[in-house]
């Protein structure tokens, strides 16, 4: 059944802890529930273009190796500078709340967008369900009701891990929260330092 295939192949995605689930908690603990939110948007969205992307066979063109070592430079230099931020005083980011929300939402979706899209490996995991489902199904429309159903579980586990960051910002402690912001930012940087070397090899 391809509504099951899509829900067990989305819950298949939280076995991968990369930058993205990093950048979603880090989010939700710096800024709130909202911003959490606003980070599995721009993550869906740029999901959804590797699903059109696959389905439409441009995945030969994304396997040239120049345009992967442009990924991962791009990709490697967005989360090396998002880490880095994670070390400036997150205390000044309650200055002003009220005004900046709208340009912040937006932020954080387009800066979820660009941690999830210019990942080479996101590619490789869509490019590989959807070589599953093709394998599996011979019916368009149930290739393509697995594929939206994956999405779908994807965007609702998203939305959880935010909701579950946001609840822990309420029951830790300033110092804490603090050192967690500067834990996930290092995490980042070495992310991107791997898809740096990644040009390499």
């Amino acid at each position: 059944m391809p509504i099951v295939t899509g829900i067990l192949l989305g819950l298949s995605t939280l076995l991968f802890v990369g930058p993205v689930f990093f950048y979603l908690i880090k989010s939700s603990l710096e800024s709130g529930l909202k911003s959490g939110i606003a980070v599995a948007i721009g993550i869906i969205l740029g999901d959804l273009i590797c699903v059109f992307l696959a389905v439409y066979g441009v995945g030969e063109y994304l396997e040239n190796t120049i345009i992967q070592k442009w990924f991962a430079f791009f990709g490697g230099l967005i989360l090396i500078a998002m880490g880095i931020k994670s070390f400036v005083n997150t205390k000044l980011k309650k200055i002003n709340e009220v005004t900046k929300k709208a340009n912040s939402l937006l932020k954080y979706g387009l800066n979820g967008f660009l941690v999830n899209f210019v990942n080479p490996f996101v590619f490789a995991v869509w490019f590989g369900f959807y070589t599953i489902l093709i394998n599996k199904y011979n019916s368009d429309l149930e290739i393509k009701t697995a594929l939206l159903f994956i999405l779908v579980t994807i965007f609702l586990t998203d939305t959880l891990k935010a909701i579950f960051a946001h609840k822990i910002k309420t029951i830790i402690t300033p110092k804490t929260f603090d050192k967690i912001v500067k834990i996930i930012g290092f995490i980042m940087i070495l992310f991107g330092v791997r898809l740096m070397i990644s040009l390499f090899m």
